[in-house]
């Protein structure tokens, strides 16, 4: 085999592992980028009340949660998935805006925060929100949703995919 033979099929093989190299790398970065960013869908509270909101599922997105985010419409929320019920705590690093933390199992309102407020500057202790009892799912709506809507434990909230 020649010199020449030689250098262009190691070229060409070098080419060849460097695509496939770029391929994994541009769909690595799709996969990662796709679960920080939450999907958007409806929830529906007690069959009347339509909140549409940004589905956090992921690890990375149910840990940012509303922080940094610009405030909410009067019907636009975010959406919490966990695999399990449990007494989660929730935070208010960087929020904006204070909110309404709607705790739910199943598809039961089983407890409600109010006016949870983002800490003021310089505060070093974030205040943390826990429910009473043990939730799978937890809705964030802006500040004055539950009591404007009349909102009480036992309600039905359900995702509309």
């Amino acid at each position: 085999m020649s010199e020449a033979n030689l250098k262009s099929g190691i070229g060409w093989r070098v080419f060849l592992a460097l695509g496939i190299l770029a391929a994994m790398l541009i769909a690595g970065a799709f996969l990662a980028w796709n679960q920080r960013v939450p999907s958007l869908a409806t929830v529906l509270i007690d069959d009347r009340i339509k909140v549409i909101v940004e589905v956090a599922n992921s690890p990375q997105t149910r840990e940012r949660g509303l922080s940094g985010h610009a405030p909410l419409a009067a019907n636009e929320g975010m959406f919490f998935i966990f695999d399990a019920a449990d007494r989660y705590a929730f935070w208010m690093k960087d929020m904006l805006f204070p909110i309404d933390i709607l705790w739910i199992k199943g598809s039961e309102l089983v407890d409600i925060t109010t006016d949870a407020l983002a800490p003021a500057k310089g505060d070093v202790q974030l205040p943390t929100y826990r429910p009473l009892y043990p939730a799978d799912r937890v809705l964030e709506v802006p500040a004055g949703f539950a009591k404007a809507h009349g909102l009480r434990l036992g309600m039905t909230v359900e995702l509309q995919e």
